[in-house]
């Protein structure tokens, strides 16, 4: 059962998939700042953590938890079936995916050949929408839809074990992952990344429905604001940042792979101190998602979000403490 909340609400969170290096924060967050923000939770009462993004939906959707933290594809398509959902905090904005190659493939047009096997999860996971972006920002006009020789694996763990196995030629999956199954892979090859050729992507957020967060705003704000503080907190310091990712994350890369990593989230994107979900960032993932096949409506970035939480939750997360 979980924690009852400072305002007698109980608060549960819907995670997509078992967390990676670089998506600590949420449960760091919530284990660590809930006291902060005066709520008495933490990961063992509050959080579930679901097999995919379809399951977390599916679990959030059915009345198991308020908060969802999925892939941003995921979300947008609950919203284009009619659910007023709405994203009000962020879960890891740029990530470390790596478009990978194996066994010769060292291009992105090689993932169209009949014989490349490339390792891709379900339409509407962070897979799907994070190749689909990779192949845009690269200037490769095909997409997901049009690879010939797909193999659904949802889990980037799943691929990356499979990659090194010998069964894929071609996958995205975490650099963090690249780097730990790379000697077991035959010419392994990263063809593109996502800091460098998708800027402005939005990787995974956290959402709720719109009525529940007009509702409780404040409670909401509240929880986002652990994961805002988490984020500045662990960026700052890396042994932090290495203690954290070994308690909450199953098969912890190296800490030569750490420290890559640590690297790329202070150049880059992943955390953002004014929460990210920017108009721009939105409008990107909304035409990627709607490339990709995961949107057939038009969307407006503007509907969203949730500004008045986030705007809220970053003001708490930026006040001393103490």
């Amino acid at each position: 059962m979980a924690a009852e909340l400072s305002n007698g609400e109980t608060l549960r969170i819907a995670l997509g998939t078992q967390p990676q290096a670089s998506q600590i924060p949420l449960l760091y967050g919530v284990n660590r700042n809930g006291g902060d923000f005066g709520l008495a939770i933490n990961v063992q009462q509050n959080v579930t953590t679901q097999d995919s993004h379809t399951t977390a939906v599916q679990s959030f959707l059915g009345g198991d938890a308020q908060i969802l933290a999925t892939s941003f594809s995921a979300i947008l398509d609950a919203r284009e079936q009619g659910e007023d959902v709405k994203m009000f905090c962020p879960y890891v904005s740029m990530d470390d995916f790596v478009l990978a190659g194996a066994n010769g493939v060292t291009t992105a047009g090689q993932l169209f050949e009949p014989s490349t096997r490339v390792g891709i999860d379900s339409p509407g996971g962070a897979g799907a929408i994070v190749l689909n972006a990779l192949l845009s920002g690269i200037g490769e006009p095909r997409d997901v839809d049009e690879i010939p020789n797909p193999r659904i694996i949802d889990s980037s763990s799943a691929r990356t074990s499979e990659w090194a196995a010998g069964g894929l030629d071609a996958t995205v999956i975490h650099d963090t992952q690249y780097d730990g199954a790379q000697a077991s892979v035959n010419r392994p090859v990263q063809i593109a990344t996502l800091y460098d050729n998708a800027p402005g992507f939005i990787k995974v957020a956290q959402a709720a429905r719109a009525d529940w967060l007009v509702e409780n705003r404040e409670l909401a704000a509240r929880y986002c604001a652990t994961t805002l503080r988490a984020m500045r907190e662990l960026r700052g310091d890396f042994a932090l940042f290495q203690s954290a990712v070994n308690e909450y994350v199953a098969d912890p890369p190296s800490e030569e792979s750490l420290r890559e990593l640590f690297a790329l989230i202070q150049r880059y994107p992943f955390w953002t101190d004014d929460g990210g979900l920017t108009d721009g960032s939105v409008q990107f993932m909304i035409d990627i998602a709607t490339e990709s096949g995961v949107l057939t409506q038009p969307m407006n970035a503007g509907d969203v979000v949730d500004r008045a939480t986030l705007t809220r939750a970053v003001e708490l997360a930026n006040q001393p403490t103490g």
